[in-house]
């Protein structure tokens, strides 16, 4: 049994390190008076009424150190047509970004603008302003009930919980419900605190944790119930049931993937037993030379795709996603045993994915299996085929099934990802694109190791056991 103090401990000095100084909560007030004073004044020249607020981790105050993040939700009549926003609103918006700074253009369910005000990164989203979530009309519509929900239950202490958690999740990888991350939103963080009060009463209950998990964050024992079972209908891929206090027919959870819960009750479970800043900060620092070593006997490809046009970052890692699967199962279907695979991607100019293999060659024949013994027609098929290409066999088997050794069609799995492209590069936006297949070995990484995102996901993925799992049996 951990004493508490050891966990006092531990968590007093990552709060010394995440919460915000006094001049970041100034320097996000400056910035978000900056962009409210030019959209008031398009808005007036505009002759639209329409409300600017502040929404999010900072408007609920649990935002952590460092992260110079906005979201300004300005909110039109409801009256609006769905076009009268997208179209009258935004260039509204888009009028104010340009006289606050640096701006893009992004896209969700609608198109929304980040505006950089210094190092402050503001998201200006336009939605409507509704007084009851009964007339929600868009997604964003739900944040200032959020909001209001939030800020109803979080008193200080839970806030730096929050805090805590936050960067619990975002050490371990698993925060952001965005594909990219498929894992805990701020605003789920925020509403396992307010179920659980504390960050360790949360990791307490969730090393007990397997999915399908239903937390109740609903006052009515008995209407949870009843919205359990009309989630499960809902979401039926969901491994996490966390009810929207404001929306109980949505699941604010249901982006959560069964590995990023696995991550987070095992991680739950480590912190638990032994309490180490290494579950809150990634301190683990392995050069060069530590990678490299890392490689030896191992068969690891990366395919790299180019982005040939600027699309929303949503976009870009569902596709590379879906390919990453595809290629997996090209691979598979010829006989190599994909032991790892994973993708990442700029969301700028180059998208890779990673497979590690159990061979990158293999020279000795493949064995196929065929139909059983009573399978008529297929038996003959089966027979005509291997005897026809001078296989090994056909013989029958223990089990009554046919089954024949003969010469692969591909032997080296870089050729078999290079000539079967077309059958895994499927997705929209990289179509008919000519991959480049490197085979990782130290003399790669060397070329590529000063290229920043790329060398660091390297790293990881060659690694791939963090810091925090060497905590857990210390």
């Amino acid at each position: 049994m951990v004493p508490n103090d050891e966990y006092e401990y531990i968590e007093k000095l990552v709060l010394t390190r995440i919460k915000p100084k006094e001049e970041e909560y100034s320097k996000l007030r400056k910035a978000f008076h900056i962009i409210k004073k030019h959209v008031e004044n398009v808005l007036k020249e505009n002759n639209v009424k329409a409300k600017v607020t502040l929404q999010g981790s900072f408007a609920h105050d649990t935002w952590l150190s460092g992260d110079n993040d906005l979201d300004v939700f300005v909110l039109f009549p409801p009256d609006w047509s769905i076009e009268d926003l997208r179209d009258k609103g935004f260039k509204i918006l888009l009028e104010a970004a340009r006289r606050s700074g640096r701006y893009e253009i992004r896209y969700s369910q609608h198109p929304y603008i980040r505006v950089y005000v210094g190092d402050v990164r503001t998201d200006l989203v336009p939605g409507y302003e509704v007084v009851s979530n009964k007339d929600i009309r868009t997604a964003v519509d739900r944040t200032p009930f959020h909001t209001q929900y939030v800020n109803s239950k979080l008193d200080d202490k839970m806030r730096d919980q929050v805090r805590l958690l936050k960067k619990f999740l975002k050490n371990l990888g698993i925060y952001g419900a965005e594909i990219k991350t498929k894992g805990f939103s701020g605003y789920v963080a925020e509403l396992l605190i307010i179920k659980y009060g504390s960050f360790r009463n949360l990791l307490r209950e969730a090393s007990n944790w397997k999915h399908p998990v239903y937390i109740n964050t609903l006052d009515n024992e008995e209407e949870f119930r009843k919205i359990k079972k009309i989630l499960r209908k809902r979401y039926p891929e969901a491994v996490l049931y966390i009810p929207d206090p404001v929306d109980p027919l949505r699941n604010a959870a249901a982006s959560v993937s069964l590995k990023s819960l696995a991550i987070f009750v095992v991680a739950s479970r480590c912190y638990l037993r032994k309490p180490d800043l290494a579950f809150f900060f990634d301190e683990q620092t392995n050069n060069q030379e530590t990678i490299a070593e890392a490689l030896n006997n191992r068969c690891l490809l990366l395919i790299e795709l180019p982005l040939k046009e600027k699309l929303p970052p949503d976009i870009v890692w569902g596709e590379i996603q879906r390919i990453g699967d595809r290629g997996a199962k090209v691979l598979a279907n010829n006989d190599f045993n994909v032991i790892y695979w994973d993708v990442w991607t700029d969301e700028k100019e180059k998208s890779y994915i990673l497979y590690e293999l159990d061979y990158c060659e293999k020279n000795n024949p493949r064995l196929y299996r065929g139909p059983e013994y009573w399978a008529k027609d297929r038996v003959l098929r089966f027979l005509a085929k291997h005897i026809k290409h001078n296989a090994i066999g056909p013989w029958i088997n223990m089990h009554g099934q046919l089954v024949s050794l003969r010469k692969r069609k591909y032997e080296s799995a870089q050729k078999l990802l290079i000539e079967r492209s077309w059958e895994y590069i499927v997705t929209p936006h990289f179509k008919g694109l000519i991959p480049k297949i490197h085979i990782v070995t130290r003399d790669f990484l060397e070329k590529i190791w000063s290229q920043g995102g790329i060398s660091r996901w390297l790293a990881r993925v060659i690694i791939r056991r963090p810091k925090w799992m060497e905590k857990c049996i210390e």
